[in-house]
């Protein structure tokens, strides 16, 4: 009977222990900090070559004494739009677990030379821009800008013109700034490098094959030859988000 009871004591003893641990162990995980990245879980099926939907991805949550490494190699979930609409390199989650998505499985978008950006009628102008007063980070290749050029008439100078003088021409669209012929975002998320990009590549029309300029495309080059560009300011128009 004694023996018995020993043996009902020791279960019960065990049991607390395994509920204490339990507990401990519960309240020991929450305090780990977590920290997101992206991930590809089933029933998603992401060969090579897919486009990845949003519906496609699912957060992975590690801990962040983690994310130092980890973020160098996959994608954090707050950066998740990198990945949206890019094409996989490899196929995802094929083993029907959650799999982290890494910069190396995104292919590159494919940069085409700059002259088959433009159709027939269309030629490229590069413009020098005062950096002082122009941020390439907030503007992509497909944006359209317009330039304000200041008015020298009588009595200016290159270094002062005349008071509210000036006008507007454009809008023109952005072919490069400096070697970017893409998002900066994403050349980022592949692990490119962007260089000086106060040097931006415009598409310019001509109005007849091999002959003249359009006109705002001969005021431009015209105020390239006289005073190099300077005092224009770039002028950044609304992004169409129905264009591709």
């Amino acid at each position: 009977m004694k023996g018995a009871q020993g043996i009902m004591i020791a279960v019960a003893l065990g049991v607390v222990g395994f509920v204490c641990n339990w507990l401990y162990l519960e309240r020991e995980a929450s305090r780990v900090e977590l920290v997101r990245f992206v991930g590809v879980s089933q029933p998603a099926d992401v060969k090579r070559g897919d486009v990845i939907q949003s519906e496609d991805l699912v957060p992975i949550s590690m801990p962040k004494s983690h994310e130092s490494q980890l973020s160098q190699v996959a994608v954090l979930w707050d950066q998740k739009d990198l990945v949206i609409g890019q094409k996989a390199a490899r196929d995802l989650a094929v083993s029907g677990e959650a799999e982290l998505v890494m910069h190396r499985d995104l292919t590159t978008p494919a940069i085409k030379d700059i002259n088959e950006l433009i159709a027939e009628n269309e030629r490229v102008m590069w413009l020098p821009v005062d950096s002082r007063t122009f941020n390439p980070q907030h503007v992509d290749p497909g944006d359209q800008v317009s330039f304000r050029i200041p008015e020298f008439g009588e009595g200016a100078s290159r270094s002062q013109p005349t008071d509210g003088g000036g006008k507007i021409i454009g809008p023109f669209r952005i072919l490069a700034l400096g070697n970017r012929k893409g998002r900066r975002d994403v050349r980022q998320a592949a692990g490119l490098a962007s260089g000086a990009e106060n040097v931006i590549a415009v598409a310019v029309k001509v109005e007849n094959p091999g002959g003249k300029l359009e006109p705002q495309a001969e005021t431009l080059a015209g105020i390239l030859a006289v005073n190099n560009f300077q005092g224009v300011q770039v002028l950044l128009h609304r992004r169409d988000k129905t264009k591709p």
